[in-house]
């Protein structure tokens, strides 16, 4: 952990976050305006349970039937856009954060343990998906779980990246009006 900080603070510069978050930004758009559409066609308006804080069993069966084999097949796929996406932003916030920060602070890897979540309601999604029909209650509450991490995360890194970026600008303003 102490060399995977180490590397996101050596590396933690607007210069570098900036163009990988914006990758980031460009795969999520993708994902809203090319698949989405797409997945709600197939499911009937039913949402992605990515865009879910929490979701019980009886929603991902329905989902599944309403999105059908080829749905599901499309799911699939959607989901390796997703991890893509993923990794690349946690990747970007990690290092906005260490260049935020502009110190070793255990909170500037936080936005991996994110990816880690969605990653993990990613392969809960291709394990319920693959077992469909026959999926397990406790599959679908451990999928739910990851998706509530994962959005409980996104508000404290959130939360974070704006307070740091408040404390930067009050230091900036601080500072001129010393020099002045």
């Amino acid at each position: 952990m102490k060399k995977l900080m180490s590397f996101f603070l050596k590396n933690g510069k607007y210069k570098i976050a900036l163009p990988i978050l914006a990758f980031g930004f460009v795969l999520q758009a993708l994902l809203i305006i090319d698949y989405l559409p797409e997945f709600l066609h197939y499911s009937d308006n039913v949402k992605n349970p990515d865009q879910l804080f929490t979701y019980n069993f009886e929603y991902i069966v329905d989902l599944y039937q309403k999105l059908g084999e080829e749905g599901r097949k499309f799911y699939f796929k959607m989901l390796g856009v997703d991890f893509f996406y993923t990794t690349i932003s946690g990747v970007g916030y990690s290092l906005l954060l260490a260049a935020l920060v502009k110190k070793e602070k255990w909170y500037i890897i936080l936005p991996l343990f994110l990816t880690l979540s969605d990653v993990f309601e990613n392969i809960s999604q291709i394990i319920l998906m693959n077992n469909f029909p026959k999926i397990s209650t406790p599959g679908v509450v451990i999928s739910s779980t990851f998706s509530s991490i994962k959005m409980i995360g996104g508000a404290i890194i959130l939360s974070l990246i704006l307070f740091f970026i408040s404390k930067n600008i009050f230091n900036w303003v601080k500072n001129k009006k010393t020099t002045i």
